[in-house]
C-alpha cells in the first residue's frame, strides 16, 4: 500500500499539549460536515488526551520539516515534552483545545464525533470544524510544485510529493 501524506496531530490543551504522527488518516465525506478518519492504538498517550475532551488538531507539516517530524514520531508524550524539543510552536485554536502546530502549512481543527474499536486500534471519524492553510500551497487543492507533503516509507525514510500528473 502507498504511504498516506504524514500529519501532526495535537491533543490535549495549549497548556498541556502533545504531538503525535500519523499516516493512516483518509477523509470520509467531502460534503458538510467534512469528515475525516483517523486509526490510533488506544494505548497511546495522544488518545488518553483525545478521550478527556474529544478534540485534536490535524497539522499538515511540509518536507522541511522531516526532522522534527521524526523526532515526534520516535518519541513518547508521556516521557517528553514534544513542542520543546522539537522546536515547534504551540498556537491556541479558535474552535477546540488542542493547539495548532504553527510551522505547518494547514490545519484542521477537529471533533471526534464516533470512535469504533477493530481488535488493537480504533477509528476515530472526526468533524473539521475549522479550517486553514497557507494560501501560496492550497487554492482549492494542493500545489504539489510549492508544497511538498511527507510520506512515511518505513524506519527512518520519507518520500515527498513534488509534482502533480494530470490524464
Amino acid at each position: 500500500m502507498e504511504p498516506g501524506c504524514v500529519v501532526l496531530v495535537t491533543s490535549g490543551t495549549l497548556e498541556r499539549a502533545n504531538i503525535m504522527t500519523f499516516s493512516w488518516q483518509t477523509p470520509v465525506h467531502s460534503g458538510e460536515p467534512c469528515l475525516l478518519q483517523l486509526v490510533i492504538n488506544p494505548t497511546r498517550y495522544t488518545y488518553e488526551l483525545i478521550q478527556q475532551n474529544r478534540e485534536l488538531v490535524i497539522n499538515v507539516p511540509g518536507a522541511e520539516l522531516v526532522r522534527e517530524v521524526h523526532m515526534i514520531g520516535t518519541t513518547s508524550g508521556r516521557r517528553v515534552e514534544k513542542f520543546r524539543e522539537s522546536g515547534l510552536t504551540p498556537v491556541a485554536s479558535e474552535m477546540v483545545a488542542p493547539p495548532l502546530v504553527d510551522e505547518c502549512a494547514a490545519n484542521l481543527e477537529c471533533r471526534v464525533v464516533q470512535i469504533i474499536d477493530i481488535e488493537h486500534h480504533h477509528l476515530l471519524i472526526c468533524q473539521a470544524v475549522r479550517a486553514v492553510a497557507e494560501v501560496a500551497y492550497f487554492d482549492g487543492r494542493w500545489n504539489p510544485e510549492r508544497f511538498h507533503t511527507l510520506h512515511y516509507l518505513g524506519g527512518n525514510r520519507y518520500g515527498v510529493m513534488e509534482r502533480m500528473i494530470e490524464v
